[in-house]
């Protein structure tokens, strides 16, 4: 794993981190006898952002935990657009605000730990944390797609933009308006990559999502 620190004057320095050494092998690999753990000195003064860079596929569960200076944006860039969310205290902390004017959720402003957005099409997850917070990543029990509309952004935007899609995946799915997310909206002719939630993390309830 590599965290690459950005500065305010975009100045980087990166530093490959390894986890603690297992206490038994299966032969090449880890017998995994207890979780990785990667501890690491950072600058995590105000406006502090790092990218995390992995080695190997993410993990699908991590938890991340500051201790001391005032609080870093950390991003994790994914190969894939699978839903994921930030937890703190066993609770999921919602992305930022949408933002027309940008086509993406807002950007983080370093004003409360576990704020958090993800960028589509690059598929970076960015979320900010401070002393003494920890903070969960998690899958989402949620179905990612996306549709193609032969309109341009300013039309779209012009007829309601987001709201209005919602609006209209809602009704037709027949769920309330709060298991909608969406992730990216981009040009080509027009794309917008969306998420619908199944509620309380019911497999059957996500199944049953899928086939409508």
């Amino acid at each position: 794993m590599q965290p690459i620190y950005i500065s305010k004057e975009g100045t980087e320095m990166s530093n490959k981190l390894n986890s603690y050494m297992d206490h038994m092998w299966d032969g090449f690999y880890t017998g995994q006898v207890r979780l990785s753990r990667f501890p690491s000195v950072i600058e995590a003064s105000a406006g502090s952002i790092y990218d995390i860079t992995m080695t190997g596929t993410p993990a699908k569960n991590m938890r991340f935990r500051l201790e001391g200076g005032t609080g870093a944006t950390i991003r994790i860039a994914y190969p894939g657009s699978e839903s994921r969310g930030i937890f703190k205290n066993g609770v999921e902390v919602s992305y930022n605000e949408w933002d027309d004017a940008t086509a993406s959720y807002g950007e983080i402003t370093q004003s409360f730990c576990g704020e958090n957005r993800f960028l589509g099409v690059v598929n970076i997850l960015e979320f900010y944390i401070t002393d003494g917070c920890e903070l969960q990543i998690k899958p989402r029990n949620a179905v990612q797609t996306k549709v193609r509309m032969e309109w341009s952004m300013e039309e779209f935007f012009a007829e309601g933009g987001t709201t209005t899609f919602v609006d209209r995946i809602t009704a037709s799915l027949g769920i309330h308006a709060s298991e909608v997310k969406i992730v990216s909206v981009y040009e080509g002719s027009l794309v917008v990559n969306y998420e619908v939630m199944a509620e309380d993390d019911d497999p059957e309830a996500l199944i049953a999502l899928e086939e409508k």
